[in-house]
Protein backbone atom coordinates (compact mmCIF):
# COMPACT_ATOMS: atom_id res chain seq x y z
CA UNK A 1 0.00 0.00 0.00
CA UNK A 2 1.42 3.38 -1.00
CA UNK A 3 1.63 6.28 1.43
CA UNK A 4 -1.17 8.10 -0.45
CA UNK A 5 -3.49 5.13 -0.24
CA UNK A 6 -2.66 4.67 3.43
CA UNK A 7 -3.52 8.30 4.17
CA UNK A 8 -6.79 8.00 2.25
CA UNK A 9 -7.69 4.89 4.24
CA UNK A 10 -6.89 6.67 7.53
CA UNK A 11 -9.05 9.65 6.51
CA UNK A 12 -11.96 7.38 5.61
CA UNK A 13 -11.70 5.60 8.97
CA UNK A 14 -11.65 8.87 10.91
CA UNK A 15 -14.67 10.21 9.02
CA UNK A 16 -16.53 6.97 9.70
CA UNK A 17 -15.70 7.25 13.39
CA UNK A 18 -16.97 10.83 13.43
CA UNK A 19 -20.27 9.78 11.92
CA UNK A 20 -20.61 6.85 14.30
CA UNK A 21 -20.03 9.04 17.34
CA UNK A 22 -22.50 11.72 16.36
CA UNK A 23 -25.24 9.65 14.73
CA UNK A 24 -26.46 7.43 17.53
CA UNK A 25 -26.28 7.49 21.30
CA UNK A 26 -26.12 4.32 23.35
CA UNK A 27 -29.18 3.32 25.37
CA UNK A 28 -29.51 0.74 28.13
CA UNK A 29 -32.41 -1.11 29.69
CA UNK A 30 -32.42 -2.90 33.01
CA UNK A 31 -34.40 -5.94 34.12
CA UNK A 32 -34.45 -6.95 37.81
CA UNK A 33 -35.91 -10.38 38.50
CA UNK A 34 -36.61 -11.35 42.14
CA UNK A 35 -37.16 -15.08 42.58
CA UNK A 36 -39.18 -15.26 45.80
CA UNK A 37 -40.74 -18.29 47.43
CA UNK A 38 -44.33 -17.36 46.59
CA UNK A 39 -43.94 -15.37 43.37
CA UNK A 40 -41.56 -13.86 40.84
CA UNK A 41 -41.30 -10.07 40.76
CA UNK A 42 -39.88 -8.19 37.76
CA UNK A 43 -38.94 -4.53 37.35
CA UNK A 44 -38.15 -3.40 33.81
CA UNK A 45 -36.53 0.01 33.24
CA UNK A 46 -36.83 1.27 29.65
CA UNK A 47 -35.07 4.43 28.37
CA UNK A 48 -37.45 6.96 26.85
CA UNK A 49 -34.94 7.66 24.06
CA UNK A 50 -35.05 4.03 22.91
CA UNK A 51 -38.84 3.90 23.13
CA UNK A 52 -39.37 7.00 20.99
CA UNK A 53 -36.94 5.69 18.35
CA UNK A 54 -38.80 2.37 18.11
CA UNK A 55 -41.71 3.22 15.82
CA UNK A 56 -43.56 -0.01 16.63
CA UNK A 57 -43.28 0.44 20.40
CA UNK A 58 -45.64 3.35 21.18
CA UNK A 59 -48.68 5.12 19.72
CA UNK A 60 -47.98 7.64 16.98
CA UNK A 61 -47.12 11.07 18.35
CA UNK A 62 -45.69 9.85 21.65
CA UNK A 63 -42.75 12.05 22.71
CA UNK A 64 -40.09 11.93 25.39
CA UNK A 65 -41.97 14.66 27.27
CA UNK A 66 -45.20 12.64 27.31
CA UNK A 67 -43.30 9.64 28.70
CA UNK A 68 -42.06 11.78 31.60
CA UNK A 69 -45.52 13.01 32.58
CA UNK A 70 -47.40 11.08 35.28
CA UNK A 71 -49.67 9.30 35.01
CA UNK A 72 -49.00 7.68 31.66
CA UNK A 73 -51.90 7.66 29.26
CA UNK A 74 -53.91 4.46 28.81
CA UNK A 75 -52.76 3.91 25.18
CA UNK A 76 -49.11 4.30 26.23
CA UNK A 77 -49.56 1.92 29.17
CA UNK A 78 -51.19 -0.65 26.90
CA UNK A 79 -48.40 -0.29 24.36
CA UNK A 80 -45.74 -0.76 27.06
CA UNK A 81 -47.58 -3.86 28.29
CA UNK A 82 -47.58 -5.35 24.78
CA UNK A 83 -43.92 -4.51 24.25
CA UNK A 84 -42.64 -6.02 27.49
CA UNK A 85 -44.78 -9.17 27.46
CA UNK A 86 -43.89 -9.83 23.79
CA UNK A 87 -40.15 -9.23 24.11
CA UNK A 88 -39.40 -10.51 27.63
CA UNK A 89 -39.88 -14.16 28.60
CA UNK A 90 -39.01 -16.20 31.67
CA UNK A 91 -38.95 -19.99 32.02
CA UNK A 92 -38.54 -22.27 35.00
CA UNK A 93 -37.19 -25.55 33.66
CA UNK A 94 -39.27 -26.17 30.53
CA UNK A 95 -42.29 -24.21 31.79
CA UNK A 96 -42.91 -20.69 30.50
CA UNK A 97 -44.16 -18.36 33.24
CA UNK A 98 -47.00 -15.96 32.32
CA UNK A 99 -46.18 -12.30 32.95
CA UNK A 100 -48.71 -9.82 34.31
CA UNK A 101 -48.07 -6.07 34.20
CA UNK A 102 -49.19 -4.41 37.45
CA UNK A 103 -47.88 -0.86 36.91
CA UNK A 104 -46.15 1.42 34.42
CA UNK A 105 -44.85 4.84 35.42
CA UNK A 106 -42.29 7.46 34.39
CA UNK A 107 -38.93 7.52 36.17
CA UNK A 108 -36.96 10.55 35.02
CA UNK A 109 -35.56 9.82 31.58
CA UNK A 110 -36.83 6.23 31.81
CA UNK A 111 -40.11 4.36 32.12
CA UNK A 112 -40.51 1.63 34.74
CA UNK A 113 -42.79 -1.37 34.17
CA UNK A 114 -43.62 -3.68 37.11
CA UNK A 115 -44.62 -7.29 36.44
CA UNK A 116 -45.42 -10.42 38.42
CA UNK A 117 -45.23 -14.10 37.53
CA UNK A 118 -45.73 -17.42 39.37
CA UNK A 119 -42.94 -18.70 41.58
CA UNK A 120 -40.03 -20.28 39.69
CA UNK A 121 -38.47 -23.60 40.60
CA UNK A 122 -35.18 -25.07 39.41
CA UNK A 123 -33.18 -23.59 36.54
CA UNK A 124 -34.41 -20.17 35.47
CA UNK A 125 -33.98 -18.86 31.92
CA UNK A 126 -34.67 -15.25 30.95
CA UNK A 127 -34.95 -14.20 27.32
CA UNK A 128 -34.93 -10.48 26.58
CA UNK A 129 -34.76 -8.61 23.28
CA UNK A 130 -36.49 -5.36 24.19
CA UNK A 131 -35.31 -3.28 21.22
CA UNK A 132 -34.43 -5.75 18.45
CA UNK A 133 -33.84 -3.08 15.79
CA UNK A 134 -31.25 -1.20 17.86
CA UNK A 135 -27.87 -2.81 17.18
CA UNK A 136 -26.15 -1.04 20.11
CA UNK A 137 -28.84 -1.40 22.78
CA UNK A 138 -27.92 -3.44 25.86
CA UNK A 139 -30.10 -4.90 28.60
CA UNK A 140 -28.54 -5.42 32.01
CA UNK A 141 -30.20 -8.34 33.78
CA UNK A 142 -29.99 -8.84 37.54
CA UNK A 143 -31.35 -12.10 38.99
CA UNK A 144 -31.99 -12.32 42.73
CA UNK A 145 -32.92 -15.21 44.99
CA UNK A 146 -34.77 -13.31 47.68
CA UNK A 147 -32.57 -10.29 48.39
CA UNK A 148 -29.31 -11.99 47.34
CA UNK A 149 -27.83 -11.32 43.93
CA UNK A 150 -27.52 -14.69 42.20
CA UNK A 151 -26.61 -13.71 38.65
CA UNK A 152 -25.84 -10.68 36.52
CA UNK A 153 -25.75 -10.56 32.74
CA UNK A 154 -25.52 -8.15 29.77
CA UNK A 155 -27.88 -9.04 26.91
CA UNK A 156 -28.16 -7.65 23.38
CA UNK A 157 -29.63 -8.69 20.03
CA UNK A 158 -26.91 -11.34 19.54
CA UNK A 159 -27.09 -12.69 23.09
CA UNK A 160 -30.71 -12.61 24.24
CA UNK A 161 -30.79 -15.43 26.80
CA UNK A 162 -29.35 -15.91 30.28
CA UNK A 163 -29.68 -19.03 32.43
CA UNK A 164 -29.18 -19.17 36.18
CA UNK A 165 -27.95 -22.62 37.21
CA UNK A 166 -26.89 -21.92 40.79
CA UNK A 167 -26.17 -18.89 43.00
CA UNK A 168 -22.52 -19.87 43.47
CA UNK A 169 -21.83 -18.92 39.84
CA UNK A 170 -22.86 -15.30 40.34
CA UNK A 171 -19.44 -13.83 41.16
CA UNK A 172 -17.76 -15.50 38.19
CA UNK A 173 -20.58 -14.39 35.92
CA UNK A 174 -20.37 -10.79 37.13
CA UNK A 175 -16.60 -10.68 36.52
CA UNK A 176 -16.81 -12.18 33.01
CA UNK A 177 -19.77 -10.01 32.05
CA UNK A 178 -18.14 -6.74 33.02
CA UNK A 179 -14.73 -7.59 31.59
CA UNK A 180 -16.49 -8.08 28.25
CA UNK A 181 -18.41 -4.82 28.74
CA UNK A 182 -15.19 -2.92 29.50
CA UNK A 183 -13.49 -4.19 26.35
CA UNK A 184 -16.60 -3.50 24.29
CA UNK A 185 -16.95 0.03 25.66
CA UNK A 186 -13.46 0.89 24.45
CA UNK A 187 -14.03 -0.42 20.93
CA UNK A 188 -17.41 1.30 20.46
CA UNK A 189 -16.01 4.57 21.87
CA UNK A 190 -14.11 6.23 19.00
CA UNK A 191 -13.40 9.31 21.13
CA UNK A 192 -11.49 7.24 23.70
CA UNK A 193 -9.60 5.50 20.89
CA UNK A 194 -8.54 8.77 19.25
CA UNK A 195 -7.40 10.22 22.59
CA UNK A 196 -5.16 7.20 23.23
CA UNK A 197 -3.80 7.36 19.66
CA UNK A 198 -3.04 11.07 20.05
CA UNK A 199 -1.14 10.36 23.27
CA UNK A 200 1.15 7.76 21.67
CA UNK A 201 1.47 9.27 18.19
CA UNK A 202 4.81 10.95 18.99
CA UNK A 203 6.36 7.73 20.23
CA UNK A 204 9.22 8.11 22.69
CA UNK A 205 11.19 5.91 25.02
CA UNK A 206 9.45 2.88 26.59
CA UNK A 207 9.70 4.54 30.02
CA UNK A 208 7.90 7.60 28.65
CA UNK A 209 5.15 5.49 27.11
CA UNK A 210 4.66 3.56 30.35
CA UNK A 211 4.43 6.83 32.31
CA UNK A 212 1.75 8.17 29.92
CA UNK A 213 -0.35 5.02 30.01
CA UNK A 214 0.00 4.70 33.81
CA UNK A 215 -1.12 8.31 34.31
CA UNK A 216 -4.19 7.81 32.13
CA UNK A 217 -5.08 4.52 33.82
CA UNK A 218 -4.69 5.91 37.34
CA UNK A 219 -6.81 8.98 36.57
CA UNK A 220 -9.74 7.31 34.85
CA UNK A 221 -9.80 4.50 37.43
CA UNK A 222 -10.37 7.03 40.21
CA UNK A 223 -13.26 8.88 38.58
CA UNK A 224 -14.75 5.65 37.22
CA UNK A 225 -15.06 4.42 40.81
CA UNK A 226 -16.34 7.76 42.15
CA UNK A 227 -18.97 8.09 39.43
CA UNK A 228 -20.13 4.49 39.73
CA UNK A 229 -20.52 4.86 43.50
CA UNK A 230 -22.40 8.17 42.94
CA UNK A 231 -19.83 10.04 45.02
CA UNK A 232 -19.26 12.55 42.20
CA UNK A 233 -21.55 13.33 39.27
CA UNK A 234 -21.01 15.64 36.28
CA UNK A 235 -23.47 16.54 33.49
CA UNK A 236 -23.07 14.11 30.60
CA UNK A 237 -22.96 16.94 28.05
CA UNK A 238 -20.05 18.55 29.89
CA UNK A 239 -18.20 15.24 30.15
CA UNK A 240 -18.63 14.38 26.46
CA UNK A 241 -17.60 17.90 25.40
CA UNK A 242 -14.42 17.85 27.50
CA UNK A 243 -13.55 14.39 26.16
CA UNK A 244 -13.73 15.85 22.64
CA UNK A 245 -11.67 18.83 23.81
CA UNK A 246 -9.00 16.46 25.14
CA UNK A 247 -8.52 15.05 21.64
CA UNK A 248 -8.11 18.56 20.23
CA UNK A 249 -5.61 19.64 22.90
CA UNK A 250 -3.38 16.57 22.59
CA UNK A 251 -3.65 16.67 18.79
CA UNK A 252 -2.52 20.32 18.73
CA UNK A 253 0.37 19.43 21.03
CA UNK A 254 1.41 16.68 18.61
CA UNK A 255 1.30 19.10 15.68
CA UNK A 256 3.36 21.69 17.54
CA UNK A 257 6.05 19.13 18.36
CA UNK A 258 6.07 17.65 14.86
CA UNK A 259 6.68 21.07 13.32
CA UNK A 260 9.90 21.66 15.26
CA UNK A 261 11.32 18.26 16.26
CA UNK A 262 11.70 14.64 15.29
CA UNK A 263 8.55 12.59 15.97
CA UNK A 264 10.20 10.38 18.57
CA UNK A 265 10.22 13.00 21.29
CA UNK A 266 9.88 16.60 22.33
CA UNK A 267 13.55 17.47 22.37
CA UNK A 268 14.78 19.50 25.32
CA UNK A 269 11.28 20.66 26.16
CA UNK A 270 9.53 18.80 28.93
CA UNK A 271 7.07 16.24 27.61
CA UNK A 272 3.60 17.17 28.97
CA UNK A 273 1.78 14.09 27.68
CA UNK A 274 1.71 12.29 31.03
CA UNK A 275 0.18 15.38 32.67
CA UNK A 276 -2.36 15.68 29.85
CA UNK A 277 -3.14 11.97 30.14
CA UNK A 278 -3.79 12.30 33.86
CA UNK A 279 -5.77 15.54 33.70
CA UNK A 280 -8.06 14.51 30.88
CA UNK A 281 -8.09 10.90 32.12
CA UNK A 282 -10.12 12.13 35.10
CA UNK A 283 -12.86 13.23 32.68
CA UNK A 284 -12.61 10.09 30.55
CA UNK A 285 -13.32 8.10 33.71
CA UNK A 286 -16.75 9.74 33.92
CA UNK A 287 -17.30 8.71 30.31
CA UNK A 288 -16.35 5.10 31.06
CA UNK A 289 -18.77 5.14 34.01
CA UNK A 290 -21.76 5.82 31.73
CA UNK A 291 -22.35 2.08 31.29
CA UNK A 292 -22.13 1.23 34.98
CA UNK A 293 -24.32 4.17 36.02
CA UNK A 294 -27.17 2.70 34.01
CA UNK A 295 -27.47 -0.01 36.66
CA UNK A 296 -28.53 0.17 40.26
CA UNK A 297 -26.07 -2.40 41.55
CA UNK A 298 -26.55 -4.13 44.91
CA UNK A 299 -23.75 -3.38 47.39
CA UNK A 300 -22.33 -6.90 47.13
CA UNK A 301 -21.90 -6.63 43.36
CA UNK A 302 -20.47 -3.12 42.99
CA UNK A 303 -16.84 -3.97 43.79
CA UNK A 304 -16.75 -6.98 41.47
CA UNK A 305 -18.45 -5.26 38.54
CA UNK A 306 -16.34 -2.10 38.94
CA UNK A 307 -13.04 -3.99 39.11
CA UNK A 308 -13.94 -6.28 36.21
CA UNK A 309 -15.12 -3.40 34.01
CA UNK A 310 -11.88 -1.53 34.67
CA UNK A 311 -9.86 -4.63 33.74
CA UNK A 312 -11.84 -4.85 30.50
CA UNK A 313 -11.13 -1.18 29.72
CA UNK A 314 -7.41 -1.75 30.27
CA UNK A 315 -7.41 -4.83 28.04
CA UNK A 316 -9.10 -2.84 25.30
CA UNK A 317 -6.58 -0.01 25.66
CA UNK A 318 -3.71 -2.48 25.56
CA UNK A 319 -4.96 -3.88 22.25
CA UNK A 320 -5.09 -0.36 20.80
CA UNK A 321 -1.62 0.54 22.11
CA UNK A 322 -0.05 -2.65 20.75
CA UNK A 323 -1.63 -2.13 17.32
CA UNK A 324 -0.65 1.55 17.20
CA UNK A 325 2.88 0.84 18.42
CA UNK A 326 3.39 -1.85 15.78
CA UNK A 327 2.09 0.45 13.02
CA UNK A 328 4.33 3.35 14.08
CA UNK A 329 7.35 1.07 14.34
CA UNK A 330 6.78 -0.25 10.82
CA UNK A 331 6.30 3.29 9.49
CA UNK A 332 9.61 4.48 10.98
CA UNK A 333 11.49 1.46 9.66
CA UNK A 334 9.96 1.50 6.16
CA UNK A 335 9.94 5.26 5.44
CA UNK A 336 12.55 7.99 5.47
CA UNK A 337 12.34 10.52 8.35
CA UNK A 338 10.77 13.31 6.25
CA UNK A 339 8.05 10.92 5.03
CA UNK A 340 7.48 9.69 8.57
CA UNK A 341 7.07 13.23 9.93
CA UNK A 342 4.70 14.15 7.10
CA UNK A 343 2.60 11.05 7.75
CA UNK A 344 2.42 11.80 11.46
CA UNK A 345 1.47 15.43 10.80
CA UNK A 346 -1.38 14.29 8.55
CA UNK A 347 -2.56 11.79 11.18
CA UNK A 348 -2.36 14.43 13.95
CA UNK A 349 -4.27 16.91 11.77
CA UNK A 350 -7.05 14.41 11.10
CA UNK A 351 -7.28 13.46 14.78
CA UNK A 352 -7.44 17.13 15.83
CA UNK A 353 -10.05 17.97 13.18
CA UNK A 354 -12.22 15.02 14.19
CA UNK A 355 -12.04 16.05 17.84
CA UNK A 356 -12.98 19.59 16.83
CA UNK A 357 -16.07 18.37 14.96
CA UNK A 358 -17.16 16.33 17.98
CA UNK A 359 -16.52 19.27 20.31
CA UNK A 360 -18.77 21.53 18.21
CA UNK A 361 -21.49 18.86 18.02
CA UNK A 362 -21.49 18.15 21.74
CA UNK A 363 -20.99 21.66 23.09
CA UNK A 364 -23.59 23.21 20.77
CA UNK A 365 -25.97 20.27 20.82
CA UNK A 366 -26.00 19.85 17.05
Amino acid sequence: MTLTRALRTLLACLLALSGAAGAHSLTFSQVDVHLDVDATQLTVTLPSAALTHDRAALPTGTTTASLQAAPLSSPVTQALTRLVTARLHIRAGTQSLPLTVTAARPAGENVTVILTAPAARGTVTVQSNLFPDDTLHKTFLNLYRGQTLAGQYALDRTQTTATLDAPREATTQVVLTFIREGVRHIFIGPDHILFVLALVLLGGRPRTQVRIVTAFTAAHSVTLALATLNAVQLPSRLVESVIALSIVVVGLHDLRVLRRAAPEGTGATRDPRAALAFGFGLIHGFGFASVLREQTLPPQAVAWSLAAFNVGVELGQLCILLAAGAALHLLRRAARPPVTRTSLRVAATLITATGGVWLAQRALGV
